[in-house]
C-alpha cells in the first residue's frame, strides 16, 4: 500500500508540473501514474484482507481438527 501511495505522490508532482510547465504529455502520465498508485493501494488492502481471512480460516481448521483428535482418543 506504501507503494500505491508513492505512485500517487509521484504522479501528483509530475502532473503538477506538466500544469505548470504547459508540457500536455506530463500532466497525462501524472494522472495516470496516480491511478495506477491507487489501484496499487486498493490491491494491497484487498490481498491484506484476503491474507487475514485465509489465517482465520486455517486457526479455525486447525482448531476443529484438534477436536476431532482429542474425541478420538
Amino acid at each position: 500500500m506504501i507503494e500505491g501511495k508513492k505512485d500517487q505522490l509521484a504522479g501528483k508532482a509530475r502532473e503538477m508540473k506538466g500544469r505548470i510547465t504547459g508540457n500536455e504529455h506530463d500532466i497525462v502520465e501524472g494522472e495516470a501514474q496516480q491511478t495506477g498508485g491507487k489501484v496499487k493501494e486498493k490491491v494491497g488492502r484487498a490481498k491484506n484482507k484476503v491474507q487475514g481471512k485465509v489465517e482465520e480460516l486455517k486457526g479455525e481448521l486447525r482448531q476443529k481438527a484438534s477436536q476431532a483428535q482429542h474425541r478420538q482418543i
